[in-house]
C-alpha cells in the first residue's frame, strides 16, 4: 500500500480529508471531452453534469430520482478505466452520497452484470490490489457499507475481511489504520461481527490494544481500534467472550491515564457495552474502576455521552458491589491501589472471619499489599494502610510471620521506618513490633 501522496503524520483519517479537499475534488474531470469522444453517452453527460460540483442537497435530490443510472455510471466507469484520477474522484463521489444518503448504499448493491456473479463487488475488490493508499481506503468504505446493503456471497465476505486481517497484522501503523477503517463500516452489521469473530479478529483487535497500551501511544490508531471493539461488542455473545481476556483492565486504564476526551469517551461506551456480560462488572471492580467513576463524574465534559454512560456503570456496578462480601470488597481496594481507611482494616470481626481468604491465589493480596511498598509512587496513605494490613495478617494467622519471611516482605516494611511521614512510620513500627511478638492477645490485652 503506497502512502506517497499522503501524510499520515496526523492519522489515516486526516490524511485522507486534506487529500481528498485539497486534491481529489479539486480535479476538473473532462466530461464534455469524454461525451465528444463518446467514451460516455449524450445522456451520461446530461446525467454527471448536473451532479458534479453541485451542493450536496441538489446531489441527493438527483440521485434519489435516478439512482439506478447514477449507480450504474458511476460503478461502470470505475470498472472501465485505468486512469487513476478518475477513479479516485468517483469513488469520493460514491462515498460522498452514501454519506449524504446512507440508503444509496442499497442501491449499488442491486445493480447486477450477467457475466460476473460477484458484481459490484468485484469492481472494489479489484481496487483493494492497487499500489494507492487513497484508492484502497475509499474502495475498501466503498465495499463494506454495500455490502452491509446487500447480500454479498460468503466467499466474498470471507475474501474481504481476509483482505482486512491482512492489514491488521502489518506492522505499519497507518496499514493498520486503513483495515480498521474498512472493518468499522461491516461491523455495522451483527451478521459481519459474528463473522469477524468466528475468523479470531477479537483476539486480535485486542493485540492492537494492548500494543497501543504498553507502549508510545499512537491516539488515532487506538481510537479506530478502540471503535472497532465498541461496535463488537454490540453482539452480547463476544461482548461476554472478552470476559478473562484482559480488555476490561486495558480499558479502565485508559481511562485512568489518557487524557484525550475522545478515548474517554469510547473507552466508556465500550465498557458500558460489556456491563452485565461474562465476568465484566468483576473485573471492572477489581480494577478499581468504581472510584474511577466517581471521579469521572463530577467533571464537566464536552460530549454528552460521557455522563451518560457513566451514569450507567455507577449504577449497574452498585448492584454488585452491594451483594460482594466484605473480603471482596476489601480484595477489590487492594488490588485497585485506591487504598482508603475503610472499617475493614481495624475490623477485628473482618481479619477473624476472613484470614483464611489470605492464602487464596497464591496470596494475591498479601502481594499486592507488598507491591505498595515498592512502588515508588505509593502515597503516604497507601503505604499506612499497607503496612498496618501486614502487620494484621501476621498477628492473626497462624503462620502469619513465616509467610512474610518466605515472601522477603519484611526487608520492605523496616524500609518504612526511614520514611519521612510520620504516619507511615508509626504503622510500620507496629507492623514489626507483631511480627516479633509471640502473645499478641496478651500484650493487647494490656
Amino acid at each position: 500500500m503506497n502512502f506517497r501522496e499522503l501524510d499520515t503524520s496526523n492519522g489515516v483519517k486526516a490524511a485522507e480529508s486534506s487529500f481528498r479537499t485539497k486534491v481529489v475534488l479539486a480535479r476538473e474531470i473532462p466530461w464534455n471531452g469524454f461525451a465528444s469522444s463518446n467514451s460516455i453517452t449524450s445522456e451520461q453527460y446530461n446525467l454527471i453534469s448536473k451532479y458534479d460540483k453541485h451542493t450536496d442537497a441538489e446531489k441527493k435530490e438527483k440521485f434519489a430520482a435516478n439512482s439506478a443510472s447514477y449507480v450504474n455510471f458511476f460503478v461502470n466507469f470505475i470498472n472501465s478505466t485505468s486512469n487513476i484520477e478518475i477513479i479516485q474522484y468517483l469513488l469520493t463521489l460514491i462515498n460522498e452520497i452514501i454519506e449524504i444518503d446512507p440508503r444509496a448504499a442499497g442501491a449499488f448493491s442491486k445493480i447486477t452484470k450477467d457475466d460476473d456473479k460477484s458484481y459490484p463487488y468485484s469492481v472494489f475488490f479489484r481496487l483493494l490490489n492497487r499500489e494507492d493508499a487513497y484508492t484502497n481506503l475509499h474502495a475498501s468504505i466503498a465495499l463494506a457499507q454495500i455490502m452491509c446493503a446487500g447480500r454479498p456471497t460468503q466467499n466474498d465476505v470471507e475474501s474481504f475481511f481476509n483482505w482486512i486481517l491482512k492489514l491488521l497484522r502489518k506492522n505499519n501503523s497507518s496499514e493498520v489504520e486503513v483495515g480498521l477503517i474498512a472493518l468499522q463500516s461491516l461491523l455495522l452489521k451483527d451478521d459481519f461481527r459474528i463473522f469477524f469473530n468466528n475468523l479470531e479478529g477479537s483476539a486480535l483487535l485486542l493485540n492492537i490494544l494492548q500494543a497501543q497500551s504498553s507502549s508510545s501511544v499512537n491516539i488515532q490508531l487506538l481510537y479506530e481500534t478502540i471503535y472497532a471493539i465498541w461496535l463488537l461488542t454490540y453482539n452480547k455473545d463476544i461482548a461476554a467472550a472478552y470476559s478473562g481476556t484482559g480488555l476490561v483492565a486495558n480499558l479502565v486504564q485508559l481511562v485512568k491515564t489518557v487524557a484525550k476526551e475522545k478515548i474517554v469517551r469510547l473507552s466508556l461506551s465500550t465498557l458500558r457495552n460489556l456491563l452485565n456480560n461474562g465476568n465484566s462488572n468483576e473485573e471492572m471492580i477489581d480494577n478499581g474502576f468504581v472510584r474511577m467513576l466517581n471521579i469521572l463524574n463530577i467533571k464537566k465534559w464536552g460530549d454528552d455521552d460521557i455522563p451518560a454512560d457513566i451514569e450507567v456503570l455507577i449504577n449497574g456496578l452498585a448492584k454488585d458491589i452491594d451483594n460482594m462480601s466484605s473480603f471482596n470488597k476489601y480484595k477489590t481496594e487492594i488490588i485497585s491501589g485506591e487504598l482508603e481507611w475503610t472499617p475493614v482494616h481495624k475490623s477485628e470481626r473482618f481479619w477473624k472471619e476472613n484470614i483464611s481468604k489470605f492464602e487464596e491465589n497464591n496470596y494475591q493480596v498479601i502481594k499486592h499489599l507488598h507491591q505498595i511498598l515498592k512502588t515508588s509512587q505509593s502515597t503516604p496513605l497507601q503505604l499506612s494502610i499497607a503496612c498496618h494490613d501486614l502487620g494484621e495478617f501476621v498477628r492473626h494467622h497462624n503462620r502469619g510471620k513465616a509467610i512474610i519471611d518466605y515472601l522477603q516482605i519484611k526487608p520492605d516494611i523496616m524500609g518504612m521506618m526511614t520514611n519521612p511521614n510520620e504516619e507511615v512510620k508509626k504503622q510500620a513500627l507496629f507492623a514489626l513490633q507483631k511480627m516479633m511478638l509471640n502473645n499478641w492477645e496478651y500484650l493487647n490485652a494490656k
